[in-house]
């Protein structure tokens, strides 16, 4: 018998295998209690909607962190498309769930559940993670347990499904090994459409979790504990074959809320600390026209703001100036931008960093890693310090409002000299921002050494130390024009540690996820304490890990080939403590024998839009001469294309490069805008987003829409949309409010727009209003309308003469003064006068299960702090409903006050003002 605990502690209701019925016991009883319940939701644009069969491989695949971050992750969409682009398979996806809805659904034993078929984990075959980041183990281990499948993989039997893992992390499979029946080694694509071969065979067959298994490990590149031999990573030759995912859009703010298309896969630069460098060779790049295409597309039909080109070094993509040229032709007319990520200093050109300027970008982001020469060329980076500063006064004459710079800290053969030198560097770049300024942010990490890479024999600094160094910037650095972040040295001693670990550090992470681990990854979730204490507890010495190591003595990831030989990462290693450095083999030509490439396995070039391809990498460059490309006279907040409004005239007597703020706002009000109120229901799983996620919702249809949206003037135009009052999360509404300007009448924008929006959300009517910037709706508000219907008593709820008791007290008293709760300070309101003109009616519904229907009207009171409606219910009835947040609450009408005292929406405003306009031009005549 093995000597750990058996499995988790969580058995999920087996009545909850029935997804209509998980269903509704979440949107009853769990998401109204959790925070950001859009995360738990699915129905994401573009996800699949194939229909469930259980002759399919069915896999349901995880990045295993929050929603917002997970669907974010590239390499996780790659896999859902690829899966669901057969008809013998299926994925769907499920994410960490934050500890809230954790607590929530061991209460209820509720299981983990799939986003999109609601079912539950142990319907699928595969259970997939992929796994970027050490410090997700534990969630890793949170997402077993809720599916109610056994944490170690010697402990799963029949009806358990297959766990599979892969991932950067994958590159050391000894410390999870113990968690994942097979570990994927390398690229995921093919491997896991020939895993799902395996499963859909292996099922027809009959076979059970043993021959399954069987089918699964014949799979190549696959590792588990005990395996013999080496394996080998999986290396995809053509990305082409796997065009980058454009279609799924997440249904709240994402991480990364954008369209990255991945256009190159490898990077043999030769960073000494990259790990992602060195497992990924290698290079293979995308096809100019696939790129440019997949952009486009996504741009038009998606609603995206931004697109961003993805990779590990972007600008070493020999088809960047094609493919940006392309993107820019491509998107010129969607307003919307391209984005590339952290640049190399040395790899653009200067008619590609005119093209960059084309787009106005806000920020730059570079990683000079380390502030001396010396240290640099330690770590392999070959750039100077003329690259970095060349680079960013390039990044300011284009128009950049921040620059962002990356150090590393702790980094082998460091000194504080080098410190120093990083922070006179950061210090340097300060001053070469233009008059006015830019912010300049300097974000330092320690070091933490990887598996696979030249440095995992270095060892890492101890964690006092870390701090010391921290100290020591944070002191150079006091009262420079800088925002210094400096990442906390606890964090990257436990990725060190789990990063250079093997299998007995799984003992130490079940014991720390037993000790409530979770989201280590995040600052406010992140606690050492339980760490250390697992350690101790495991008997297991973690600065063993962390020793500097002989380069001779076997590693515990051994087994496994991960695309750069042992011998080249110890040649380069001892090359690193001379402070010699290798040059990119794509750029300066020669072979360094990493043993990357091999028979038909090379660096892979992009084709060009002329069908040539690049026979050796080089800097990037513009596809064609862009003329002059020098930083613009003025300094001004308005796009070229308004520069020809502004008159000098008018101009701010403090900035005259500014316009003066009322004649900004008078062409900001300008005739040729066409404003409307539109009235809308909120209904389903809408009523699950939070407002910024709805009113994103609702701008990324208009963008898919087409629509003549007028936009507002300034650096960063944004559509001129104005909402009502929030709806609270959990509230459906029947008759809200927007206001929108369109550059000219649409007849048909109504429908137009309704296509583009999830049936949940509806536009229902709508009136124009001229061309004058309308009064926020909100300010025209004077009364809500409610339907609440409580939870019948046998879920908790009160009875029907209970409340009718409770709401003839409530009548009858002068005053009702409840304690609301919120961030800036807590504050006594009095409920009483907020109930409008009496409007409080009970009555009992008509359903099988009984419960109570209250409907009630709240008015707004000058100089008054207002009352969500939950927390009136919570006035309301007190004791008797333990839980406002499980009533069913509607609001049916957002009501003005007339001159005369009668009641009319403001929709009905605009009508009647509209047709007093027309009867006054008639009759007048």
């Amino acid at each position: 018998m093995s000597g750990h605990a058996q499995g988790g502690t969580h058995r999920p209701d087996p009545a909850y295998d029935d997804p209509q019925r998980l269903r509704a016991a979440l949107r009853r009883r769990v998401l109204p209690m959790v925070s950001r319940p859009g995360r738990y939701l699915g129905g994401e644009l573009g996800a699949s909607l194939k229909a469930w069969d259980p002759t399919r491989a069915n896999f349901l695949l995880s990045y295993p962190d929050a929603y917002e971050l997970g669907i974010s992750n590239n390499g996780l969409r790659i896999l859902y498309a690829a899966v669901n682009a057969r008809e013998d398979a299926y994925a769907d996806l499920a994410f960490a769930p934050w500890p809230d809805l954790e607590a929530q659904l061991r209460e209820a034993r509720l299981p983990l559940f799939a986003l999109e078929s609601g079912r539950s984990a142990r319907a699928f075959d595969v259970l997939g993670f992929s796994l970027g980041y050490e410090l997700c183990l534990t969630n890793l281990l949170t997402m077993l347990d809720l599916a109610g499948v056994p944490l170690r993989a010697v402990d799963r039997a029949d009806g358990d499904p297959l766990v599979l893992v892969g991932g950067h992390c994958a590159a050391n499979p000894t410390v999870l090994g113990p968690f994942a029946d097979v570990v994927c080694v390398g690229d995921g694509e093919e491997a896991l459409l020939e895993i799902a071969d395996a499963v859909r065979d292996g099922k027809r067959a009959g076979e059970g979790r043993a021959a399954l298994l069987a089918r699964v490990r014949a799979v190549p590149g696959l590792w588990w504990p005990g395996k013999p031999g080496r394996t080998e990573a999986r290396v995809v030759r053509d990305l082409n074959a796997f065009p980058p995912p454009a279609t799924l859009v997440p249904v709240i703010e994402a991480v990364h809320d954008r369209l990255s298309l991945e256009v190159m896969r490898g990077c043999v630069r030769g960073c000494r600390f990259c790990q992602a460098g060195m497992i990924t060779r290698p290079v293979r790049e995308r096809d100019v026209a696939q790129v440019v295409d997949c952009a486009v597309a996504g741009a038009r039909d998606l609603g995206w703001e931004e697109v961003s080109l993805l990779s590990l070094s972007t600008c070493d993509y020999t088809g960047l100036g094609a493919a940006m040229a392309g993107i820019l032709e491509g998107i010129g007319d969607t307003r919307t931008s391209l984005e590339l990520p952290s640049l190399r200093v040395d790899a653009l050109d200067e008619g590609l960093y005119g093209l960059v300027q084309q787009e106005r970008p806000s920020s730059f982001t570079f990683a000079p890693e380390a502030g001396s020469q010396r240290l640099r060329d330690v770590v392999n980076k070959n750039v100077t310090e003329q690259d970095v500063m060349t680079s960013v006064r390039r990044a300011f004459a284009a128009g950049a409002k921040k620059i962002k710079l990356y150090f590393m800290t702790g980094l082998p053969t460091e000194t504080d000299e080098d410190l120093l030198a990083a922070a006179d560097l950061v210090e340097m770049v300060v001053n070469a921002a233009p008059r006015g300024g830019a912010q300049v942010t300097a974000s330092f990490s320690p070091f933490a050494p990887k598996a696979h890479t030249p440095f995992q024999w270095a060892g890492q600094v101890s964690r006092r130390e870390m701090g010391r160094r921290n100290e020591l910037l944070a002191h150079r650095l006091r009262g420079s024009r800088i925002k210094l972040s400096l990442r906390d040295p606890d964090v990257s001693w436990l990725e060190g540690v789990l990063g250079l670990g093997d299998a007995a550090l799984a003992d130490v992470v079940e014991r720390a996820w037993r000790l409530g681990a979770r989201f280590d990854g995040w600052d406010e979730m992140f606690d050492a304490r339980r760490w250390e204490r697992a350690f101790t507890e495991a008997g297991v010495d973690p600065e063993a890990y962390l020793a500097p190591r002989d380069p001779t003595a076997p590693l515990p990831w051994d087994g496994v080939f991960a695309q750069v030989d042992r011998d080249f990462l110890r040649r380069d290693w001892e090359l690193a403590q001379a402070g010699g450095t290798v040059q990119d083999c794509r750029l300066e030509g020669g072979c360094e024998r990493c043993e990357a490439c091999g028979p038909g396995l090379v660096h892979v070039f992009a084709e060009q839009p002329d069908g040539s391809r690049a026979q050796r990498g080089r800097v990037a460059t513009a596809a064609a001469p862009l003329g002059d490309t020098a930083a613009p006279a003025a300094a001004t907040d308005a796009p070229a294309a308004v520069v020809s409004l502004f008159d000098p005239r008018n101009a701010d007597p403090a900035d005259p490069h500014r316009e003066r703020p009322q004649w900004r706002k008078w062409r900001e009000r300008a005739s040729e805008k066409c404003w409307f109120r539109a009235s809308y229901a909120k209904d389903g799983d809408a009523v699950w987003l939070g407002h910024l996620d709805f009113q994103r919702l609702i701008q990324m249809a208009l963008r898919r829409s087409a629509l003549p949206v007028a936009y507002s003037q300034g650096f960063h135009p944004h559509l001129l949309i104005k909402f009502g009052p929030p709806l609270p999360v959990g509230v459906a509404g029947d008759d809200e409010l927007l206001d929108i300007a369109l550059l000219h009448d649409v007849h048909d924008w109504v429908p137009r727009l309704n296509r583009q929006l999830p049936p949940t959300i509806r536009l229902l009517a709508a009136e124009p209003m001229g061309p004058v910037v309308p009064e926020s709706i909100e300010q025209g508000v004077d009364r809500s309308d409610y339907r609440a219907q409580l939870p019948p008593p046998a879920d908790g709820g009160p009875s029907l003469g209970t409340v009718r008791r409770l709401a003839g007290e409530f009548l009858a008293a002068s005053s009702r003064t409840v304690v609301r709760q919120r961030p800036k300070g807590d504050v006594a309101v009095d409920v009483r006068p907020l109930l409008c003109e009496d409007r409080l009616a009970v009555a009992e519904t008509s359903g099988p299960d009984g419960g109570v229907v209250l409907t009630f009207s709240l008015q707004r009171l000058p100089g008054q702090p207002g009352l969500p409606a939950h927390d009136f219910l919570a006035a309301l009835c007190g004791d008797a409903l333990p839980e406002p947040r499980h009533a069913e609450l509607r609001r049916t009408a957002l009501l003005m006050r007339r001159p005369d005292g009668t009641w009319a929406s403001p929709l009905d405003g605009v009508r009647e003002h509209n047709q007093r306009f027309w009867l006054q031009r008639h009759l007048t005549a």
